[in-house]
């Protein structure tokens, strides 16, 4: 097995996120002792945000060996690259302001891209990316499950399953800024979730 990591959270041993996604990944070595990972950590080397000439190299109609055109599309290609060979994706990343972190929303730009992972058709969109399962495990500092201030998880299914990642399990540790119990208990289920799931994948 194949599996891209993906680290999206600002911080480092205060992460909640980034011990959570260590932590399956250490419960899924035991039972995938083959298992190859690919870290990429965009929360503390977020690819550029989509630029003028990104957008016409990724849409150009002519000559794609344009030296300026591979370019602009240069993080674009080994990102997407990294997703289409892998056989699992891990995302993990903080909710900020009821939403994905900016570096995770840079990372999908870069890989959501026409004739890559999906394509246009006269009958509309198709996906490219095929058979890939993905766990995305977030933190959530004072957020309430129920309210209706979540796009996070709503924007990540949507986003995934237009490029064909449909099969997305969600593990979320909610309440984590509440206070220092609160933050130990969410770490706490969400880690035996996460163990859980590993004997599964």
């Amino acid at each position: 097995m194949k599996l891209l990591h993906i680290d999206a959270s600002p911080r480092t041993v205060r992460s909640v996120t980034r011990k959570l996604s260590a932590t399956f990944v250490g419960a899924l070595r035991l039972n995938h002792p083959e298992l190859q990972v690919i870290h990429r950590d965009v929360g503390h080397n977020p690819p550029p945000f989509i630029s003028d000439a990104w957008i016409g190299a990724a849409f150009a109609k002519g000559d794609f060996n344009d030296p300026s055109m591979k370019g602009a599309l240069h993080h674009s290609d080994e990102l997407a690259t990294e997703l289409l060979a892998c056989d699992a994706l891990l995302i993990a990343s903080p909710m900020h302001n009821f939403n994905v972190s900016a570096s995770l929303k840079a990372w999908i730009d870069q890989v959501v891209r026409t004739d890559m992972t999906f394509k246009i058709t006269e009958e509309g969109p198709v996906p490219l990316v095929k058979g890939k399962k993905a766990l995305v495990v977030t933190s959530r500092g004072g957020y309430v499950a129920g309210t209706a201030y979540d796009f996070q998880e709503p924007y990540l299914r949507t986003i995934l399953g237009f490029i064909g990642i449909t099969d997305v399990t969600f593990v979320h540790a909610e309440g984590v800024n509440s206070s220092d119990k609160d933050r130990d208990d969410a770490m706490t289920a969400a880690s035996a979730k996460l163990i859980a799931l590993a004997d599964t994948w």
